[in-house]
């Protein structure tokens, strides 16, 4: 061969040889991958232990300490402030790239390595992708949604990998006169892998997810199970890695199971938009877990005992097995536990089917709702970095909250939890709507007063031109639940004076329709958080489309690159 690389005929005993090295660079390849987990955990632990025996005797330095401003002077403040830089750095969107070299002089033992460490990859692969059983998402303090890109960028190097084992078996069969080797059942198995693993890549291209997530779902998990026992025929020696694989999958698919509970809910349109606003129950021993992680999210399904029109055989009927969408538990009831989930009717068949639910149920009200016409709702969860996230209260001077749309579902739990917890907390949210009806859900119940009159909530409204006002949808909502209750005009007059409430400026003495009938300035928010004190520890958590979370980590990176201190979090179920 040109490239250095020879076709050597070995014998029984060099065959057995080069497959023991082989077995061997496959299991170095999965223990790599383990390591940096294992550092990471031995230095966590180090610095619980740290902290824990340095904590005596410390005292909390005030923000504007000149002790601060001598040590952020100092070279051990520079080196911080160049680490703060670069974990930012390595907090943005990164490819990397690389191949693994083989022998010089032996053609198949390249050959076979490719594909023995791509192999060896496919437990870590399944391991980043698992919702319930994730450790690596425990490890990070993250959640399966932040883990998951991680998943994606694994999967392309074993690919990578894989089609270099099949490129130069290819070459080695045409060059070797060997094409009649591809009638052997181990290469037909290898064959018929690698074109079913083509087809997973191909639909889990953006595009493709964007035009049909349930397709790249379900040949996603029809393919992820079946590949595996195709390259257990074709290649014997990687069944104990695929075998791994395998078995986290189905175990943390047995856990999903064990902690999914079905509940009866009622389920309405908000009048004037695109949104159904979901009450679910939930078991009580379930209620104590959403309380205590607001911001985490549920997956939803619709069961079996919900599906009585469509018939057992028919394609929609088995099309609802294969659908978990996820939702943000907007609110837990302070009564009985019910669990309020906000979805936007986008035309998928989940939200089409929650659409057909609330047009179907009675104009009655979620609480006077008869049992016999609630809808039964399978709920799986909770999920979500919520549940890790530091204490936002007392680790943090300050903290913003930005939300889009629905977003709003993430980051209003979290702000009343804030403020639940520490009243005089340093904490804005910024909320970004269409128009006014997306805030309905949000500024009618018993905790509408509150919302209404917080100084500290700025809700910009991006549509309505027809409705200048933008309360249209507010009236229509409120006439809706009064028709409902039984409630007479001068319940009406109230609601309209709580609904113009939500746009006036207490500090102008005048309404802000108009005023915020723009989109948020970013910029001047977040340099308006920044400019109280250079040594404040600053919170930012953003819940919206990616335009106006990439803008917002845009203008938060201006200042972190001038030595500020940022925990930022981005929460979204794009994959």
């Amino acid at each position: 061969m040109a490239f250095n690389y020879r076709f050597i005929d070995l014998s029984a005993a060099e065959k057995q040889a080069r497959r023991q090295t082989l077995d061997k660079y496959a299991l170095y390849a999965q223990l790599s991958a383990l390591l940096p987990m294992l550092v990471l955990l031995s230095y966590r632990l180090g610095k619980r232990l740290a902290l824990s025996r340095g904590s005596r005797g410390d005292y909390d330095v005030i923000p504007s300490s000149p002790v601060l401003k001598e040590r952020r002077n100092s070279n051990a403040g520079t080196w911080s402030s160049k680490s703060k830089r670069a974990r930012w750095w390595l907090g943005e969107d990164v490819v990397l790239g690389g191949m693994v070299l083989g022998q010089r002089d032996h053609y198949l033992h390249l050959t076979k390595r490719f594909g023995a460490v791509a192999v060896s990859q496919y437990p870590l692969q399944y391991l980043l992708a698992l919702k319930s059983l994730n450790p690596v998402a425990y490890l990070l303090q993250s959640s399966h949604e932040q883990i998951n890109r991680w998943h994606r960028v694994l999967a392309r190097v074993t690919t990578t990998l894989l089609c270099l084992h099949v490129a130069f078996y290819w070459g080695f069969f045409i060059l070797k006169d060997r094409l009649d080797r591809l009638e052997d059942p181990v290469v037909i198995a290898g064959i018929l892998a690698f074109t079913a693993l083509n087809i997973l890549i191909s639909t889990a291209l953006r595009p493709v997810r964007r035009y049909s997530y349930r397709v790249f779902f379900i040949i996603h998990l029809v393919l992820g199970i079946t590949i595996p026992f195709m390259l257990m025929i074709h290649a014997a020696p990687g069944r104990i890695f695929l075998f791994e694989a395998l078995g986290v999958f189905f175990l943390d698919l047995a856990s999903r199971r064990l902690d999914t509970a079905t509940g009866n809910a009622t389920v309405e349109t908000i009048p004037g938009t695109n949104l159904v606003k979901i009450s679910a129950s939930i078991p009580q021993s379930k209620v104590n877990r959403f309380r205590g992680n607001p911001g985490s999210h549920i997956y939803l399904s619709v069961p079996a005992a919900a599906r009585k029109s469509m018939s057992a055989a028919s394609a929609s009927h088995l099309l609802f097995e294969f659908l978990f969408n996820p939702f943000t538990v907007a609110e837990v009831s302070e009564d009985n536990g019910d669990l309020t989930l906000i979805a936007r009717h986008c035309g998928g068949p989940m939200t089409a089917a929650l659409g057909r639910f609330a047009s179907a149920a009675k104009p009655n009200s979620a609480d006077s709702a008869d049992e016999d016409e609630k809808i039964p709702l399978s709920i799986e969860g909770p999920y979500g970095a919520a549940s890790r996230f530091p204490q936002l209260c007392s680790e943090f001077d300050r903290i913003l909250l930005v939300a889009g749309g629905v977003g709003a579902t993430f980051t209003l739990p979290l702000y009343r939890s804030i403020v639940s917890e520490n009243p005089g907390a340093r904490v804005e949210m910024v909320w970004a709507i269409r128009s006014a009806g997306d805030a309905t859900w949000a500024v009618t119940g018993k905790e509408a007063q509150a919302l209404l009159k917080d100084d500290n909530i700025h809700i910009f409204i991006t549509g309505d031109i027809v409705d200048p006002e933008g309360t249209e949808p507010l009236r229509q909502n409120r006439t809706a639940e009064q028709t409902a209750n039984g409630s007479g005009a001068g319940d009406d007059d109230q609601g309209e004076v709580e609904m113009n409430a939500m746009f006036r400026d207490r500090r102008r003495g005048r309404y802000t329709a108009q005023h915020n009938r723009k989109r948020p300035d970013l910029k001047n928010i977040v340099d308006d958080l920044f400019k109280h004190g250079q040594e404040e520890r600053v919170a930012v958590l953003v819940c919206g489309p990616s335009e106006m979370a990439r803008e917002l980590r845009e203008h938060v990176g201006v200042w972190v690159r001038k030595g500020r201190s940022v925990w930022w979090h981005k929460e979204g179920f794009g994959f």
